[in-house]
């Protein structure tokens, strides 16, 4: 889950690019960060847009937006504004929020830890601090199996045959 820290970091930056005021709320109605201190929103709007089917919505001169993880409801962007642009840059700010969630679940993620791990995707340094963060034990020894069935290596040597006969038509070619 992505902290209040980084949400609101991340609307600053939004309005101080866009000089639109923005505010996110959870599903309950909880302000989790705003740019603007004076937002008049009243829960029974949330509530309203929350059960709606609309990604998006216009309501008493703010934008909401939807933004979703996995198709699950994670928070409500509310935009301040009535206008064409503010809608547009209220939907690139969905959108950065949204992509946050999946960068900081992939980042929390064991499964996608361990398969960095294998592939070599990951510094020694980050190793460490994420195995740390992950609360998995860096100094056990583990051991990794490979398991190739006989189905799938006729189909990889298949390929294998597949593409060699393709670079030799191509060098014999030219």
């Amino acid at each position: 889950m992505i902290s209040n820290q980084v949400l609101q970091n991340t609307l600053e930056g939004l309005r101080e690019i866009s000089r639109t005021e923005f505010c996110i709320i959870d599903t309950d109605g909880k302000t989790l960060a705003s740019t603007y201190s004076e937002f008049e929103i009243q829960p029974q709007d949330i509530q309203a847009f929350v059960e709606s089917q609309a990604a998006s919505q216009l309501v008493k001169g703010y934008q909401y937006f939807k933004v979703c993880d996995d198709y699950q409801l994670e928070y409500i962007l509310v935009a301040h504004g009535e206008d064409e642009d503010t809608y547009m840059v209220g939907k690139l700010a969905a959108f950065q929020i949204q992509s946050l969630i999946v960068a900081y679940k992939e980042r929390f993620d064991k499964d996608s830890f361990i398969k960095n791990l294998l592939l070599d995707n990951l510094l020694l340094v980050d190793i460490y601090n994420r195995a740390k963060k992950l609360h998995i034990d860096a100094d056990v020894r583990r051991v990794v199996m490979i398991l190739e069935l006989e189905q799938e290596r006729q189909l990889h040597g298949e390929r294998e045959e597949s593409v060699r006969r393709q670079e030799q038509g191509l060098y014999h070619s030219c």
